[in-house]
């Protein structure tokens, strides 16, 4: 009865750090997953949500050691293996990176998503060869996984090889026809080769397997990119029913340009603005902040643009 009461508390505590967490209460979360640990010091769990709240902060050595140590109370908790690993390719510490998926594929030595990092390590490093037989393995031991389609693909995208990547794509289409992702790949793909037509026709199917709206955004600027402006305009308004992002109004205000609807697009604009700068203030050092401030300028250089065109046209 004390073990089950002492789990309930355990449970407790990880449940409000991670509710903590995902309000980007950083501190609060490390507090609930510490208070976690006093009542049992060996939970794999909190030693692992700790390692996921140190890497958000970007205090990486501890989000590293924090991995470590739920690797150590459950060597078999894949979960912190990918994350760990995931983490060491980001830092490009790629070397330290194979030799932690071999460790870990010595423990889980058929696990497709240890095996799908241990290629992306080789994708990072440029080793091509290296990367296409760890994924042609994966393939082998997992050969309806739709991520081994992926990342074989993905291996001949990076080698500007699109006739092999589109190859590999449609077969991730033809075995998962209801798959979002392949079609969405090869909409991709066929942008990149400037071939519009083919684009529009994977964009369509891509766009019909959605069902979450995920990727509205993406489907609205290659329906922009194809000229189909109207069809854009309906997606993003419907993406922005969701979440109202300066991506979005940015790309709204852009589509409504296209279609000379020159008052609306400038409202657009501003309403980007407004968001890009809302973000600049609000996450100070983050890692898309220079992202933020160009694309903050770029929409008030067209809003200047376009209040240009609007006077000449008042003018004439």
């Amino acid at each position: 009865m004390f073990k089950f009461i002492k789990i309930l508390k355990v449970k407790s505590k990880i449940f409000s750090g991670l509710r903590e967490k995902d309000q980007g209460n950083f501190e609060e979360a490390l507090k609930c997953f510490d208070e976690a640990l006093k009542i049992m010091p060996d939970c794999k769990y909190a030693f692992h949500y700790k390692g996921n709240v140190y890497e958000e902060m970007q205090i990486y050595d501890k989000a590293l050691k924090c991995y470590d140590k739920a690797i150590a109370e459950d060597p078999h908790y894949i979960k912190t293996w990918i994350n760990k690993g995931e983490l060491l390719i980001f830092l490009e510490r790629f070397d330290e990176a194979l030799k932690f998926f071999d460790r870990g594929l010595e423990i889980n030595n058929d696990n497709v998503f240890l095996l799908g990092n241990k290629t992306n390590v080789f994708i990072e490093k440029g080793d091509y060869e290296s990367a296409l037989k760890c994924a042609d393995y994966n393939l082998k031991i997992h050969p309806e996984e739709e991520a081994c389609f992926v990342w074989k693909a993905v291996i001949f995208r990076k080698m500007n090889d699109y006739e092999n990547s589109i190859k590999w794509f449609k077969k991730l289409t033809k075995l998962h026809p209801s798959s979002h992702l392949g079609w969405f790949q090869l909409t991709l793909d066929y942008y990149e080769i400037n071939k519009l037509e083919e684009a529009e026709k994977y964009l369509e199917k891509s766009i019909q397997s959605d069902k979450s709206g995920e990727h509205y955004y993406i489907h609205s600027f290659l329906l922009k990119e194809a000229e189909n402006y109207k069809k854009a305009l309906k997606l993003i308004n419907k993406q922005l029913k969701v979440e109202k992002h300066a991506y979005f109004f940015s790309l709204k205000g852009e589509i409504l340009e296209k279609l000379n609807n020159l008052e609306e697009s400038i409202k657009n604009y501003k309403l980007a603005i407004n968001g890009f700068e809302g973000l600049i203030t609000d996450y100070t050092g983050h890692e898309d902040a220079d992202d933020w401030k160009r694309d903050c300028e770029k929409a008030k250089n067209r809003i200047k643009i376009l209040q240009d065109l609007r006077t000449s046209k008042k003018g004439g």
